[in-house]
């Protein structure tokens, strides 16, 4: 019976694992505001925010295993045509700018997905924020690809305080 209660207890007062959340802090050692939205579950984190004036998709894994660096990752809402970024071709467009639209570590991958400008369209963020289910797809070596599906509940208010939107969502 103790068992049990004490399962009731936990189950019934603990705020669910997987969830958007928005994170709104300034930092300890550049007193500089910090804002992004991001996503938690046991096997992957998404994390969204601003590099700049740029909005950024960072896909972290928590299970073994890593991201090929040089391969398509796509990702989808709801019954949307799929966003594919490819890094190979996105650095080379951008190349003669300077300007980077993909970062790689072995269990990270962080992605351009939006300019950031809202007087410009919200572009793949309004997806993002009207949107029920994101599926994303990826490669962890260069035969064997894998994916992943996280709800959207939550997203567009975590979004709009994460990104500190004015117009999106609104």
């Amino acid at each position: 019976m103790k068992n049990i209660l004490v399962f009731l207890l936990f189950a019934f007062s603990s705020p669910a694992f997987a969830e958007w959340t928005s994170v709104n802090k300034v930092d300890a050692f550049s007193d500089e505001m910090v804002r992004y939205a991001v996503y938690d579950d046991e096997n992957h984190r998404v994390q969204i925010s601003h590099q700049g004036t740029a909005v950024w998709m960072f896909v972290s894994r928590k299970k073994i295993g890593t991201f090929e660096p040089n391969k398509l990752i796509e990702l989808r809402v709801d019954k949307n045509k799929t966003f594919e970024f490819n890094p190979p071709a996105m650095n080379k467009i951008l190349a003669a700018s300077g300007l980077k639209a993909y970062q790689w570590e072995p269990a990270t991958i962080g992605f351009l997905i939006w300019h950031g400008l809202e007087d410009r369209g919200c572009g793949y963020i309004d997806q993002l924020i009207s949107g029920e289910k994101l599926s994303v797809r990826y490669w962890t070596n260069t035969m064997e690809r894998d994916s992943f599906s996280i709800s959207l509940a939550g997203a567009k208010e975590a979004l709009v305080d994460g990104l500190d939107l004015k117009t999106c969502g609104k």
